[in-house]
C-alpha cells in the first residue's frame, strides 16, 4: 500500500476510524455498561439482535476481504511465493507447537497447587435475540484463503502486468469493505456487552474462576511481553510501541470474542509494526484462525486443572507430546466462532489426556467464560507472528542482496 495507508474518501474514513478506535471501543463499552440497568429487556433483545445481524454481515464480507488481500499479496510476491508460503506455515506450526509444549511446564506447576475449582453458575438468565436475520456465508474462509493464494500465484505467472492491474482494483474494493467493517464493529460490540452484563458472565468469572483466570492472565501477559520484547531486539521502547499499535485489535478481540471479526482491525494494527505491509496483511489473513496463541496457552492450562481436581494422574511427557502433535494438526480445522476451538479439541483431550465426557463438558463451559481473554491473546499472538515473519523475510532478502553484491565484486 502506498505510504503504508489508504487513499481516497473511503480510505480517509478508515484511517480516522482506526486512529480513534481505542477511544470508540472504550466509550462503547462504558455507555453499554451505564445504560444497561435502565434499558428494558425487550430493547436489550432488539439491540442484541441487531448486533448479531451486523456480525453476520461482517462474516459475509470477510471471505471477500481475505481473498482480495491474499490475491494482492501473492501477485506482488509471486516471484517468491513458494518461499513465502513455506515461511508462513513453517513459523505457524513451529509457534503453535512451542506455545502448547511450553504450557506443559506451567500446567505441571498448576497441577501441584492446592486450589478449589468452582462450578458454573446454574440457571443464569440468557438474553435471547428479539429476531435473527442471518446472512448465509456463500464462501467459506478456507476456500477464500486458498483461492486467493492460488489465483494470485497463477495469474501472476500467466500475465504479471494484467495481474497487478487486477490486484490494484481488488485493493480498492477491499479498502471500501474495510471502511464498512470498521463502522460496523463498534455497533456490534454494544449488543455483545449488554448480553454479557445481562447474563452475569463477568460476575461468574470473578466468583467461580478467579484463581485460574488470574494464573492464565498472568502467564499469557508475561508470555506476550517476552515475545514482543525479543521481536523488538530487547528494546523496551520498541516493544511498548508495537504493543501500543496492537491496542485497537486487542480491544476489538476482547469485545467480539472472534479473531475473524477482529481481522480487519488486526491488519491495520500489524501494518504499523512491519516493513512489508502486503506480507503483514497476508500473514494475518492466512493465519488468523489457525495461529491461536491464547488457545495454546489456555486449553492445556485448564486441562491440567481439571485433571487435578478430578483426581486423574498428571500426563506423561510422551502423552503430552502426542497430544501436542494432534493439537497442532487439528488447528487447521478450527471454526471461526466463539468457543469453536475448544469444541473441536474435546476428542483429542478425551483420547490423549483421558478426559471423561463430563470433564469435556466442564472445560467447554469454563472456556466460554475465558473466551474474551483467550481471543485477546490470540490477536496479540497473530501480530507477533506477522512481525516475526516480516523480520525473517527482510533478513533473507538482505542476505540475498549481500550475496549478489559479493558475486558482482
Amino acid at each position: 500500500m502506498r505510504n503504508g495507508v489508504f487513499f481516497g474518501r473511503a480510505s480517509y474514513r478508515v484511517r480516522i476510524m482506526f486512529k480513534k478506535m481505542p477511544v470508540i471501543l472504550i466509550m462503547t463499552t462504558v455507555v453499554a455498561v451505564l445504560l444497561n440497568p435502565i434499558i428494558p429487556n425487550d430493547l436489550k433483545r432488539v439491540i442484541y439482535a441487531i448486533s448479531l445481524t451486523l456480525k453476520s454481515v461482517v462474516l459475509f464480507l470477510l471471505p471477500l476481504i481475505i481473498f482480495g488481500l491474499l490475491f494482492k499479496t501473492f501477485v506482488k510476491l509471486s516471484d517468491q511465493a513458494g518461499r513465502i508460503i513455506l515461511l508462513i506455515f513453517g513459523c505457524l506450526c513451529t509457534s503453535n507447537f512451542l506455545n502448547i509444549f511450553v504450557t506443559r511446564y506451567i500446567g505441571g506447576l498448576l497441577y501441584h497447587m492446592d486450589f478449589d475449582f468452582g462450578q458454573p453458575i446454574e440457571g443464569a438468565h440468557s438474553l435471547e435475540p428479539y429476531f435473527l436475520l442471518a446472512i448465509p456465508n456463500l464462501i467459506k474462509n478456507d476456500f477464500a484463503l486458498f483461492g486467493g493464494i492460488a489465483s494470485g500465484i497463477v495469474f501472476a505467472r500467466i500475465n504479471r502486468t494484467f495481474a497487478l492491474n487486477i490486484s490494484e482494483k481488488i485493493d480498492i474494493a477491499v479498502k471500501k469493505l474495510f471502511s464498512v467493517v470498521s463502522f460496523l464493529i463498534p455497533l456490534f460490540i454494544i449488543g455483545f456487552v449488554i448480553k454479557c452484563i445481562s447474563e452475569g458472565t463477568l460476575t461468574s468469572i470473578v466468583k467461580n474462576y478467579s484463581q485460574i483466570l488470574l494464573i492464565y492472565l498472568s502467564y499469557g501477559t508475561l508470555y506476550i511481553l517476552l515475545l514482543y520484547f525479543l521481536l523488538n531486539r530487547c528494546s523496551l521502547k520498541a516493544m511498548l510501541s508495537s504493543l501500543s499499535n496492537m491496542t485497537p485489535a486487542l480491544l476489538t478481540a476482547l469485545s467480539t470474542m472472534s479473531s475473524a471479526m477482529s481481522m480487519p482491525v488486526t491488519i491495520l494494527s500489524v501494518e504499523k509494526n512491519v516493513k512489508n505491509k502486503e506480507l503483514g496483511s497476508g500473514v494475518i489473513s492466512t493465519t488468523a484462525n489457525i495461529h491461536t496463541l491464547g488457545d495454546c496457552l489456555c486449553i492445556p492450562l485448564i486441562a491440567y486443572a481439571l485433571l487435578k481436581s478430578n483426581g486423574f494422574p498428571e500426563p506423561s511427557a510422551y502423552s503430552y507430546f502426542v497430544f501436542t502433535i494432534f493439537f497442532v494438526i487439528t488447528k487447521f480445522s478450527a471454526v471461526a466462532i466463539p468457543a469453536g476451538e475448544i469444541i473441536i479439541m474435546t476428542p483429542i483431550l478425551e483420547k490423549y489426556l483421558e478426559f471423561t465426557p463430563e470433564m469435556s463438558t466442564l472445560i467447554i463451559a469454563i472456556y466460554v467464560i475465558f473466551d474474551p481473554f483467550v481471543t485477546g491473546f490470540n490477536v496479540l499472538g497473530n501480530g507477533a507472528l506477522a512481525q516475526l515473519i516480516d523480520r525473517l523475510n527482510c533478513r533473507r532478502r538482505s542476505n540475498m542482496n549481500e550475496k549478489v553484491l559479493d558475486h558482482n565484486k
